[in-house]
């Protein structure tokens, strides 16, 4: 089967993963376990024994670039690449590309018809390039028409891929690649909601939301939805539902959260609390900070627990504060088109991590005379 996944944040992706993997391995079927991040990777182990015991030894988890490396490059680089490719070379921005965006001579894919070892890897220390790992997978599986694959199929019975939504461009290649596999599973899982991160700085589509649903669909992925958040309360959930509801994809989030401990009921829900009131509502609550930057109101977070909103991501927390940014001072003013005119989806997919942190309650600062219709207002009394 081939499935994609769409979970809600809180909807114990994560813990879906591991209860079909393991179940998959003590019925004697050999599972991959992919993901992005090494804390994620970290997350799956210590879930895998949490649940299991220990891991099973026919379970095997995996980042992705690892994977990329170990299992679709190496194997049969030399129909590309003679040298053995030492690891990985990991860019925060194009090395192909000088700091005005034009392209660096003699970096490109082809030379006089051969491939450019310039392109994929880093000089003088043969490591492939972050940018370009996914691509040098993906033409060495048309070069050798696709052995890695039928490798792949006869190591792995079953794939999963989990935070699914960072990856993009030839990213896809390679699941396409997978697809066409005669592994009896591949599971994709992820919430494209909270793509924050990426794989690789992206020329190629599929780069936003709606292209990879469209890749996904296009590739033969069937659609599930995990619609559900064993972290925040219905009125957050609803909140939060408000951030993408324009795109269509997902189905309303339902709470899972069904009691609230005594000492957090007086104050539930969503709310806005004006710059002059920070102080009192700090003292009052304790909430966990969450700021756009480090130079974000400085003095308010100083010696208090504070995160960026894209370091939050995959955290829960009792009580939320946001010092809020323009547009989601119009949000909550019912400005729902504010992100729209945005070049990249990462302001409101940031929002969405930031609201879904929250368990019991999150709060917005406001400045001025906003009407913060959207929320309710919170008085100092």
């Amino acid at each position: 089967m081939r499935r994609l996944i769409l979970a809600s944040a809180g909807a114990g992706k994560s813990r879906l993963l591991v209860g079909e993997a393991i179940e998959k391995a003590n019925a004697g079927s050999s599972v991959l376990l992919l993901t992005y991040t090494e804390n994620n990777q970290k997350e799956l182990l210590k879930k895998i024994c949490l649940e299991n015991g220990c891991k099973p030894a026919n379970i095997t988890i995996k980042g992705w670039f690892t994977f990329l490396l170990e299992d679709m490059i190496r194997p049969y680089q030399r129909c590309i690449f003679p040298e053995r490719i030492e690891g990985v070379n990991f860019n925060s921005k194009n090395p192909h590309k000088t700091s005005k965006g034009k392209n660096i001579p003699g970096t490109a894919e082809r030379v006089y018809g051969e491939y450019n070892p310039i392109h994929y890897l880093k000089k003088g220390s043969n490591k492939v390039h972050t940018i370009n790992i996914a691509k040098l997978a993906s033409r060495i599986i048309k070069e050798s028409k696709s052995k890695p694959i039928f490798r792949l199929a006869e190591i792995f019975d079953a794939i999963y891929i989990d935070e699914v939504q960072d990856l993009v461009g030839y990213d896809f290649e390679v699941l396409k690649a997978i697809n066409k596999s005669t592994c009896e599973d591949f599971v994709c899982v992820g919430d494209f909601r909270q793509t924050v991160y990426a794989t690789s700085i992206a020329s190629k589509a599929p780069k936003n939301n709606a292209e990879k649903f469209q890749a996904f669909k296009d590739i033969g992925f069937q659609d599930e939805h995990l619609s559900v958040s064993w972290r925040c309360i219905q009125s957050i959930c609803d909140f939060s539902d408000l951030v993408h509801a324009e795109e269509g994809h997902y189905l309303p989030t339902s709470s899972k959260v069904n009691e609230i401990p005594d000492k957090f009921s007086n104050h539930v829900g969503v709310f806005s609390v004006h710059s002059d009131d920070l102080t009192e509502y700090i003292n009052k609550y304790n909430p966990v900070i969450l700021r756009l930057n480090r130079s974000t109101q400085m003095e308010v977070c100083k010696d208090r627990s504070s995160f960026n909103f894209g370091e939050a991501k995959g955290l829960g927390f009792d009580r939320v504060l946001v010092i809020s940014t323009e547009k989601h001072r119009k949000f909550i003013s019912g400005d729902f088109a504010v992100f729209n005119d945005d070049k990249t989806e990462k302001a409101r997919n940031t929002f969405y991590v930031a609201i879904t942190r929250a368990r019991y309650s999150i709060a917005f600062v406001y400045y001025g005379v906003e009407t913060c219709s959207q929320v309710e207002q919170w008085i100092n009394d």
